[in-house]
């Protein structure tokens, strides 16, 4: 479980929530909020470090209970998470056991019908109050035209993004983003990160059409030894490396900002709610015609790429089947 959240601040003695910057003593490992670290100039434990002072945590397991809107662990003692606020339901209304068959029983269509309208169940909503505010505004948009913009998948992206907010983060993993790369841009209709990715992954492939245009004896070759192309591979493969795991842990938060953008012109054109929405829907979503699309893209490019190549295409022949 997180060591801080819903600890006491050893400055002002409040509990450090999941909205908090907090700082960490680097010498007993003792939690602060940053304004009362930077207050005090100094860790109050300073004077026991030299005898080996540690910071420990300073409940124990049956003095906890996990929040159901936050999934942080939170004292059972208070009516309120200490570590997003939330108001804490009685123990015993959900016993571990009979989750299994309420999932059985879980009613999805009724769950997405709720998003969709806007009426978003607790305890999410209580989890959106407490990242976004009363309001429930996201990036200044409203909770109900994230739901129309993101479609079925918006209790999904709108708990990470509530996990983000609470956390101040940018880093949320998408496994959909470090598989499927620029892919998965097209098909959540997020234009600029995927003719972004696009780019990027046709530049790293560098080598690989030097490499082609070297073995045809075209013309436009560049005069590359075999050392320099190899390098060059080598670099180009641990950069590709290094933009698909940026790809994945900030995914989510680029598709955030380009579905943003998109909803706030969409906004400014239609203010009448009922009829924005219906246009957010049409607009948002997913889109297979756009990965099919970019795949054609791909091959009208690799068709063009043809052109430029030398006329020893035996060659090329000769290594690829053998």
């Amino acid at each position: 479980m997180p060591k801080y959240y819903g600890c006491p601040c050893e400055g002002c003695g409040q509990p450090l929530t999941l909205r908090d910057d907090i700082v960490v003593c680097p010498d007993c490992g003792a939690p602060y909020h940053r304004t009362c670290y930077e207050k005090l100039g100094r860790c109050i434990h300073s004077p026991a470090h030299a005898a080996g002072y540690e910071w420990k945590f300073p409940y124990q397991e049956n003095e906890l209970r996990t929040c159901p809107s936050c999934g942080e662990r939170t004292l059972r003692s208070e009516e309120h998470c200490r570590c997003c606020g939330a108001k804490l339901p009685p123990e015993g209304a959900e016993q571990p056991n009979d989750r299994a068959e309420e999932e059985q029983n879980f009613d999805y269509a009724s769950f997405y019908r709720q998003f969709e309208e806007g009426n978003v169940p607790d305890p999410l909503k209580e989890a959106y109050q407490a990242a976004f505010g009363k309001e429930e505004q996201m990036d200044g948009i409203s909770c109900k035209d994230w739901n129309a913009y993101i479609g079925r998948s918006a209790p999904s992206y709108m708990t990470t993004y509530s996990r983000m907010e609470l956390t101040h983060s940018k880093i949320a993993m998408s496994f959909s983003a470090l598989l499927f790369g620029p892919f998965y841009f097209f098909y959540r209709k997020a234009w600029k990160p995927a003719f972004g990715f696009l780019f990027a992954e046709l530049l790293l492939s560098a080598p690989y059409f030097i490499d082609m245009l070297q073995i045809t004896g075209s013309s436009l070759s560049p005069g590359l030894s075999n050392s320099a192309l190899l390098m060059l591979s080598r670099v180009c493969s641990f950069l590709g490396f290094l933009l698909m795991v940026l790809r994945g842990m900030y995914g989510k938060w680029l598709y955030r900002k380009s579905a943003a953008a998109r909803i706030r012109r969409i906004q400014n054109e239609f203010p009448d709610a009922e009829q924005r929405r219906a246009v957010l829907s049409a607009q948002g979503g997913t889109s297979l015609a756009a990965v099919f699309g970019s795949l054609a893209l791909l091959f009208v490019l690799g068709s063009a790429f043809t052109l430029l190549l030398g006329p020893n295409m035996q060659a090329l022949l000769d290594i690829v089947s053998g």
